[in-house]
C-alpha cells in the first residue's frame, strides 16, 4: 500500500514541478491529475497499482477539507460585503458543472448504445 501512495502522491508532486517550473496558471495538483489520466489511459499505470490507495484517500475526503474550511472561516472579514457576488457564482458554476456533467454522461450512453454496450 505504500507503493500506491508514493505513486499517487509522486504523481501529485510532479505536477506541482511542472507548474512551478513552466510557470502554469493551472495549479499542480490539476496537471497531476491529468498526468494520471494519461499515465492510466495509456496503460503506464494500471488501476489494479493505485486501487487501495485510492479506495483509502476516498474514504478519508472530508479529512481534506477541514484546512481549506478553516481558512475560508478565517477569511470572513475579506468577503464582507460580496456575500451576493459570491452566492450567485456558487450557483451559476454548480449548474454550469451539473450540465455538463449531465452532457457528457448522456454522450456517453447514447456512444455505448451505438457501440452494443449495456
Amino acid at each position: 500500500m505504500i507503493l500506491e501512495f508514493i505513486i499517487i502522491f509522486g504523481i501529485s508532486y510532479l505536477g506541482e514541478i511542472l507548474s512551478k517550473i513552466l510557470s502554469l496558471p493551472v495549479p499542480g495538483t490539476v496537471i497531476g491529475m491529468f498526468l494520471l489520466f494519461i499515465a492510466l489511459y495509456f496503460k503506464v499505470i494500471k488501476v489494479k497499482q493505485i486501487e487501495r490507495g485510492v479506495d483509502i484517500l476516498l474514504i478519508n475526503m472530508a479529512i481534506f477539507f477541514i484546512p481549506p474550511g478553516v481558512r475560508l472561516i478565517s477569511s470572513l472579514d475579506y468577503m464582507k460585503g460580496n456575500w451576493i457576488k459570491i452566492i450567485v457564482l456558487m450557483i451559476l458554476t454548480t449548474l454550469i458543472t451539473m450540465v455538463v456533467t449531465g452532457r457528457v454522461v448522456q454522450y456517453l450512453v447514447e456512444r455505448g448504445e451505438k457501440n452494443g454496450d449495456n
